[in-house]
């Protein structure tokens, strides 16, 4: 199997390359101040140059008039769009935030450094409000300027982009990609579009911003240091923990222009940043999002896989505890990307690093990764190492990839039990993926940082998908199918999963989803037993991709020794300009004739205020009752529940102060009485760069 895949790569690498379409290419011109910021494209906007945003890679043909205007003054990149829209315009966010990305909106991606180095995403709804993300830190929020104005036919957007909350080294050449959505019709249209192009924001296939001022880039080529202090007073009874206070300090320091040496001294971990999490019956365990600063920077180039399915993630930061000082070194070079951190705890010490090489260009992509991750505590050690690798030809969107991993430490008795291999193959593009996967996770491959699913398997997973869309215009817009099928065995050659899984949506006009899914699902449970962990059902959503969403989802079928029936009612209604309000109720129902009767509610309501572009309040009360059900990876808990919680958060956030006011803990069982106050204060650099 091992020279059929090495073949196939060989193959592909020998085909003969097709004819592609030149990239765009346009100066951007320079205007002597910053453009009128307010949302109006009037005469200051005159030198700056015209780019179609024209094509709709949805449907792959024109779409609506849409222009894009680009120019640069001496203190960072000026953009604007004006959008024509004929339908209806989807626009509810008023605060920055990622909420942003639920509207009709407008984006500029950029790759300062072409397709090495970092991604910076910068997008404006027609309120105005703007949302931003960047491969650089996961918590990037710098200052910048978006403001927008309705039109008669439609909406303009201006944004200013200051040079230095881009670490661009000084390039004078950037990648960049202008983008318009609608959410109404999914339209998605592009400004650089190439034969073959699989997604619309691929920096392979971006065009090329020329000519941008290095002499104002040369002030910021190595960007500024961030000092992040917290200072945090919590008032709560003594058997929550007492009153008490705590402050501690994150530092970020610029080596080079692309590259930082980190710190992290007494860090928080209130939490007081998180969401409320959801709550639904499965067999698996849940996956957090990190959110303490120390890891959103440092962690950022790890995990960096060509292609996985349900593969271990051997680093999985919210599995670190609490540590009292941290140090890390990150960032990117040419066709480079590294990073390697210490979290030195109370007897204890978590360390990793990690080396990426990649090449994305129109004729293929290239990956490869090593990784290792240790934990160090008194009498104990675990060790793993990791290597991604892989392959895609962008011509025929064929592609081969290779991954391995070793643990060794403590708890590993044979090594050939401590070993991970995964390597497969299949087809991509646009609208279609088909692929089949070989997989082996030893039975003492347990990273202790890491993130299982399911250990102790080994077997084949096919998997396909493939989206039919037609007209914006026709009642049904798109279907989609998905097929997944897993054959798995433990080391002893006992069936650990068999999985056959199908599912159609369709995307009707007006915004309607209808979905329908069903299968199989067997699992080798924590005692070794092989139960089925099924669900059948189907879904019926509106304004699903929206910030007002309402879907009713039904799911039933064999679980655990018994049967499990399981509805979801959700909705999020628009009291208000600036108010929503989300209401939710899970009912679930599990019969065994050898366990209890397991009857479980979950009742959510939550209310949403969009105080200002920088500041929200949000207050929420759940209740769960009933039995617990059981799952996969831990022995079942069928005792009764009967618990209530109510949480409050006001959040605002300026260019140097970032303030949060909590009560309770949304992702407590039960309501945690006390009152929590953080404030952030960020010296020099802004949040997150």
């Amino acid at each position: 199997m091992h020279r059929t895949i090495a073949a196939i790569a060989l193959a592909l690498l020998a085909q003969t390359a097709v004819a592609w379409a030149d990239t765009l290419t346009t100066a951007v011109p320079v205007l002597p101040a910053m453009p009128s910021m307010n949302g109006i494209i009037d005469d200051s906007w005159n030198k700056a140059v015209k780019l179609p945003v024209l094509f709709d890679f949805t449907y792959q043909r024109s779409g609506e008039p849409t222009d894009a205007y680009v120019a640069q003054d001496p203190a960072g990149l000026d953009v604007a769009f004006s959008v024509t829209q004929h339908t209806t315009l989807t626009a509810s966010q008023q605060t920055n935030g990622p909420g942003v990305s639920s509207d009709d909106r407008v984006s500029v991606t950029l790759w300062p450094q072409g397709n090495s180095g970092f991604r910076y995403v910068f997008t404006a709804n027609a309120l105005g409000a703007r949302y931003q993300n960047s491969s650089e830190n996961s918590a990037y929020e710098p200052t910048w300027i978006a403001a927008a104005r309705r039109t008669p036919s439609g909406y303009t957007v201006t944004m200013h982009i200051p040079w230095n909350i881009i670490r661009s080294g000084g390039s004078k050449s950037w990648n960049a990609q202008f983008e318009r959505i609608t959410v109404a019709d999914s339209a998605d249209q592009v400004w650089e579009h190439v034969q073959g192009q699989r997604n619309s924001a691929d920096s392979a296939y971006a065009g090329a911003l020329t000519g941008l001022n290095v002499t104002a880039q040369a002030k910021v080529v190595r960007p500024q240091p961030r000092l992040q202090i917290y200072g945090l007073g919590e008032m709560a009874p003594a058997q929550f923990g007492g009153n008490t206070s705590r402050i501690g300090a994150d530092l970020a320091v610029p080596i080079t222009a692309t590259s930082s040496l980190l710190g992290a001294f007494h860090p928080d971990y209130s939490n007081v940043e998180t969401d409320q999490q959801s709550i639904s019956p499965t067999a698996f365990h849940r996956f957090l999002s990190e959110v303490r600063p120390f890891f959103t920077q440092a962690a950022q180039n790890f995990n960096n896989t060509f292609s996985c399915t349900n593969c271990p993630t051997t680093l999985y930061t919210p599995a670190i505890p609490t540590f009292r000082q941290g140090y890390a070194y990150e960032g990117t070079a040419g066709k480079f990307s590294f990073g390697a951190f210490d979290a030195v705890g109370f007897s204890r010490t978590d360390s990793a690093e990690v080396l990426n090489w990649g090449i994305n260009d129109t004729k293929q992509i290239l990956g490869l990764s090593l990784q290792r991750v240790s934990v160090n505590v008194p009498g104990f050690r675990d060790n793993v190492t990791t290597l991604y690798t892989g392959y895609l030809n962008q011509h025929t969107h064929d592609f081969v990839y290779l991954n391995a991993g070793n643990d060794s430490g403590t708890a590993v008795t044979d090594n050939g039990f401590a070993q991970y291999w995964e390597y497969g193959g299949g087809y991509v593009d646009k609208t279609t993926t088909i692929g089949v996967t070989f997989q082996k996770v030893g039975p003492q491959f347990n990273p202790v940082d890491g993130f299982l699913n399911q250990p102790d398997v080994s077997g084949y997973q096919l998997f396909a998908n493939k989206k039919f869309i037609f007209s914006k215009t026709a009642t049904l817009q798109d279907i989609a199918v998905s097929e997944f099928y897993a054959h798995m065995h433990d080391h002893s050659g006992n069936p650990a999963q068999l999985g056959l899984f199908q599912q159609v949506n369709f995307d009707l006009k007006n915004q309607l989803s209808i979905h329908v899914f069903g299968g199989l699902n067997d699992i080798e449970i924590f005692n070794g037993d092989f139960l089925p962990f099924n669900g059948n059902g189907g879904a019926l959503i509106y304004r699903g991709s929206t910030a007002t969403p309402t879907s009713i989802v039904y799911q039933g079928g064999t679980y655990y020794h018994g049967h499990l029936t399981s509805w979801n009612y959700s909705t999020v209604i628009p009291v208000a300009k600036h108010l929503h309000l989300a209401l939710e109720d899970d009912e679930n129902y599990y019969a065994s004739p050898t366990e209890p009767t397991a009857k479980q509610w979950l009742e959510r309501a939550s209310l949403d205020w969009q105080i200002s572009r920088d500041a929200s309040f949000d207050i929420g009360a759940r209740r769960i009752i009933g039995r617990n059900l059981p799952n996969a990876f831990e022995p079942p808990r069928f005792g009764f529940l009967n618990a209530g919680n109510i949480s409050a958060a006001f959040h605002f956030l300026a260019a140097k102060n970032e303030f949060y006011l909590v009560y309770g803990s949304p992702n407590s069982l039960a309501t945690t009485p006390a009152l929590i106050f953080k404030w952030i204060r960020y010296i020099g650099a802004e949040k997150g760069t």
